[in-house]
C-alpha cells in the first residue's frame, strides 16, 4: 500500500471512529427520527461535511468493516467503489489489498 492509500485509509478510520460514537448519540433519538447525522467518511482530513443516513441503513453498512458513508462525490476510485448510494451520500466499499486490510484492522467493532 503506497503512502497515499494508507493516509487516506487512516483519515477514513478516524472518521469511522467518531461516527460510532455519535450513532450511539443518535440511537438515544430514535423514537423521534430513524435519520441520524454522521460525519462524511472519506479520506479528506479536512473534511467536516455531514450526511444524513437512516440509522439501519448504517447499521448494514458496518457489517462489512470495508464499508464507509461518504458525501456524494467524495470518493476516490484509486482506492475504493461505490456499492450504493442514496440522498446525498454513497456507500464505498474499499478495494482488496492494503486499504480494506486497514480498514479491517482498525475496525472498532471487532
Amino acid at each position: 500500500m503506497d503512502d497515499r492509500a494508507e493516509r487516506i485509509g487512516r483519515n477514513e478510520v478516524l472518521f469511522r471512529e467518531i461516527n460510532e460514537r455519535l450513532e450511539n448519540v443518535n440511537a438515544a433519538f430514535t423514537a423521534l427520527s430513524k435519520h441520524a447525522e454522521f460525519v462524511c467518511e472519506c479520506g479528506d482530513a479536512a473534511c467536516l461535511e455531514r450526511i444524513s443516513v437512516p440509522l439501519a441503513e448504517y447499521e448494514r453498512l458496518r457489517h462489512d468493516p470495508t464499508q464507509f458513508a461518504l458525501v456524494r462525490g467524495h470518493e476516490d476510485a484509486d482506492v475504493e467503489s461505490v456499492v450504493h448510494s442514496a440522498g446525498g451520500y454513497v456507500v464505498v466499499r474499499k478495494h482488496p489489498g492494503g486499504p480494506a486490510e486497514l480498514a479491517a484492522s482498525e475496525d472498532p467493532r471487532a
